[in-house]
């Protein structure tokens, strides 16, 4: 059975190749940037491991902090794809009546098919050259490469069953999903808090380190640095953690797949609710537009791979602020109000993929090609233009003068209505894989990371080319000292938001109106 499970993770993993030339050019450039990291990782290693003069305080600070990360990623990525269809969810196995020791085995082996497990072993085997000075490290790191290995994968598979079993509401995947997006703007942050508590930042990491080797999160990594110091004291009580680390872990997934196959819960038929209201549609005209925006509207307050954005953007103005604090670097906060203008700008350039199969009801009823690309407008403009205000402001709270503030709220408000008119272009002419309604903000389907990476890339480009007007006049500005250039940059930058808006909605309207079901047919696919 366990080499059956085996079987079908290979067959599986091949089979999603053919799927489409996009998926295989996401995956390409994805693998080649692990390897990249990865590369040069393990090029440090060798070079350490073979100098003529070995630090092994170093060399144990290193591995320690590297195998840190390595066990975080394992456990963090299942975080992010646990609202897709992971191919070896543990419920597409409930109806085969599988033996549970042998499912938690096969489980735990076929999350080392993955390129993920490739990238490790690599860095595995980084370590055996790493410690390759002493022959008591070598071995020990030869002989816990194996043992790392199936650790990593057995602690991933825990997380994976854990939220198959008892997260697996949608509330709660996407609460793990905007958790795990905003710890990662947070990390900086979270980052300069720790270092603030210790006088310096190498006064640090020796403490972090001794802390790391006594979790399973370093205790795998410190082990030849054990063996090579004669510490077998503490290589004992890390092989003690490393063991109990694993045997939690297979509790922890006997668990789940007791609750998953044996226990599933049991959801009774609530009568319908009452409705009060009608909520964002009251707010809005009864015209076709502001049912669309009404709608749209909905989407970012009840949607949450929409609602990933609005989480994020003031996680993103706290990471700003820490670091012109620590850096002292004014361009941080000057950039803040544009960079979240281009956010939510973008925000809408998949509004048609996102909608999935509810396109059809925009097809069906004769909604305009003038409404759709002006309702989901007016519904992100509705909290984008106060929101990009705000971020604006916020220099001007602490250090911009009085033309400087009207400029940068002029830039911002300019950059939101021009990304977000291209987008009303682009949503109606490029489609990609998205998340599909239910899924997780943070699942990436099958085939899009090709795509995605293309229109995003392109989306930039095209967003730096029109904002080449107003770079021209933040240079005339710098150079001549006069306020009247800010004035200009303002007023200018809003002036040519409006007719980029104007522009990208009657262009999107046609293409909408003439390709209604090819996108239709395109978005049902996805």
């Amino acid at each position: 059975m366990v080499a059956t499970l085996i079987r079908l993770k290979k067959d599986l993993t091949f089979n999603a190749f053919n799927q489409s030339g996009w998926h295989i050019l996401g995956t390409v450039f994805a693998g080649l940037y692990g390897l990249g990291i990865v590369g040069m990782v393990f090029s440090a290693q060798v070079m350490a491991g073979g100098a003529e003069v070995i630090d092994s305080q170093f060399i144990r600070t290193s591995s320690v902090l590297m195998g840190s990360a390595v066990f975080l990623l394992w456990l963090i990525i299942p975080v992010f794809i646990s609202g897709a269809d992971a191919a070896m969810n543990p419920r597409q196995f409930i109806t085969y009546g599988i033996p549970r020791r042998g499912l938690i085995l096969g489980l735990a082996l076929t999350g080392l098919v993955s390129i993920g497990a490739v990238l490790t072993l690599v860095w595995l085997i980084g370590q055996v050259l790493h410690w390759r000075w002493d022959p008591a490290a070598t071995a020990t790191a030869l002989l816990t490469l194996p043992l790392l290995l199936i650790t990593f994968s057995l602690v991933s598979q825990a997380v994976t069953t854990s939220i198959s079993a008892w997260l697996s509401g949608r509330r709660s995947r996407d609460f793990l999903a905007i958790l795990a997006l905003s710890l990662m703007v947070m990390i900086y942050p979270i980052m300069v808090g720790l270092q603030s508590a210790f006088s310096s930042l190498s006064d640090a990491v020796p403490s972090v380190v001794d802390f790391l080797t006594l979790t399973p999160l370093g205790a795998g990594a410190a082990l030849p640095a054990d063996a090579a110091a004669g510490h077998w004291g503490a290589f004992a009580l890390r092989v003690g953690i490393l063991a109990a680390t694993v045997g939690l872990a297979v509790l922890v997934i006997r668990a789940a797949l007791l609750k998953i196959t044996e226990r599933p819960a049991v959801h009774g038929s609530a009568g319908p609710k009452d409705a009060k209201g009608l909520g964002l549609f009251a707010r809005f005209p009864a015209t076709p537009w502001g049912a669309v925006a009404a709608r749209a509207s909905t989407y970012w307050l009840k949607d949450s791979r929409y609602g990933g954005t609005l989480v994020v953007i003031p996680a993103f103005v706290v990471l700003a602020i820490v670091m012109y604090s620590q850096l002292g670097q004014p361009w941080i906060l000057l950039a803040l109000g544009p960079v979240v203008g281009w956010m939510l700008g973008f925000a809408i350039s998949a509004d048609i993929s996102y909608d999935h199969s509810a396109f059809a009801l925009h097809i069906t009823s004769g909604v305009s090609g003038t409404a759709d690309r002006a309702g989901r407008l007016i519904g992100l403009l509705s909290f984008g233009l106060p929101a990009t205000v705000l971020a604006s402001l916020i220099p001007a709270l602490m250090f911009t003068e009085p033309v400087t503030t009207l400029a940068l709220v002029g830039v911002s408000l300019g950059l939101l209505l021009s990304t977000a008119g291209f987008s009303c272009l682009v949503s109606a002419r490029f489609t990609y894989p998205v998340p599909r309604p239910g899924d997780g903000p943070l699942s990436q389907p099958s085939g899009s990371t090709g795509r995605l990476m293309i229109v995003q890339l392109g989306m930039l480009v095209a967003t730096l080319i029109l904002m080449l007007p107003e770079v021209i006049l933040v240079i005339v500005w710098l150079l001549s000292d006069a306020s009247l250039w800010g004035w200009l940059l303002g007023i200018g930058a809003v002036l040519k938001g409006l007719a980029l808006v104007w522009i990208g909605v009657r262009l999107g309207a046609r293409v909408y109106e003439r390709s209604q079901p090819e996108l239709f047919q395109a978005v049902s696919q996805y």
